[in-house]
């Protein structure tokens, strides 16, 4: 299995006017550091990408060709294509939804369209060609949609230790990607990927690790001293990555985003009088002074 961004392919890019995007990858993937940054990247076939991060699949559908997708990432389609919801099977074990969607372009002789969308928050897709290679291990929950041919079932996370179980950031149970064809992933904010050598080592943020392929050891080391398990700011521990294989990381994890968005509030959480039966604290309305801003 590959990302297909690895490949020397041109960049899908929204250009409004006909202006350049500002800092836009127009070719293949960069890198940073010893780190290949994914981009947009335009698919092969019958799939285009349009924006950076709230992303839009454009898929095209030949007279009679079946896609899959989980429930919810459809956003438009043509007249020709029905939608159809099957049972997901094993895969609801691997955080897919009971069911999954199966779009079928019903015309003997037209050609259908379909758009798709990720379910999650500030989520970009991420293009995989399904086997070239090793299967690929992902975070519960992330397939997107895929060809028919992909398949997504539950996985036993392939930890090395009982402690990579319970403090490494995935659970034990995680989701397994494999098949033949393109599948699409969610990730947040950027993708950066590593070509782990045998033997090699890579010390990653717990939440980070989005995907890795098959071969890759997964094991949890401490960040450090008391002070730092405390101080830090990465909690008491960091995941250790173990090669061959590749890791795919991404900057802005789910829990990462919950995290930021759910704060507790400034009072306690105690409901101050105007948050208690609609009004202020006899019932009326809310007086500026008990507003929150």
């Amino acid at each position: 299995m590959s990302l297909l961004a690895d490949q020397d392919v041109p960049v899908a890019v929204a250009v409004p006017y006909g202006e350049p995007v500002h800092g836009a990858i127009m070719t293949g993937p960069a890198r940073i550091g010893n780190m290949n940054v994914v981009g947009d990247i335009q698919l092969p076939g019958s799939f285009t990408i349009t924006g950076k991060r709230y992303s839009v699949v454009n898929k095209v559908l030949q007279p009679g060709e079946c896609y899959q997708g989980e429930p919810g990432v459809m956003m438009y389609m043509s007249p020709e294509v029905k939608m159809r919801a099957r049972f997901a099977g094993l895969r609801v074990f691997s955080g897919e939804g009971l069911a999954k969607n199966k779009f079928v372009n019903t015309s003997s002789t037209e050609v259908g369209y379909l758009g798709l969308t990720p379910n999650m928050p500030m989520a970009i897709i991420m293009p995989f060609q399904v086997g070239n290679g090793p299967g690929l291990n992902c975070k519960r929950g992330s397939f997107m949609a895929g060809d028919e041919s992909v398949k997504v079932h539950p996985k036993i996370l392939p930890a090395r230790s009982c402690m990579a179980c319970c403090c490494g950031g995935m659970p034990p149970l995680i989701q397994k990607v494999e098949g033949e064809g393109v599948a699409l992933l969610n990730a947040g904010g950027t993708v950066v990927s590593r070509q782990l050598a045998a033997g090699e080592k890579l010390i990653v943020d717990t939440d980070s690790v989005v995907a890795f392929t098959d071969g890759v050891g997964y094991d949890v080391k401490t960040v450090g001293s008391c002070l730092t398990c405390c101080l830090g700011g990465e909690g008491c521990f960091n995941t250790e990555m173990t090669g061959p294989g590749v890791v795919y990381l991404q900057t802005l994890s789910y829990e990462k985003l919950i995290k930021l968005l759910v704060k507790p509030q400034a009072n306690g959480g105690k409901k101050k009088g105007g948050e208690e039966g609609g009004g202020g604290g006899e019932g009326g309305p809310v007086a500026s002074a008990e507003m929150d801003r």
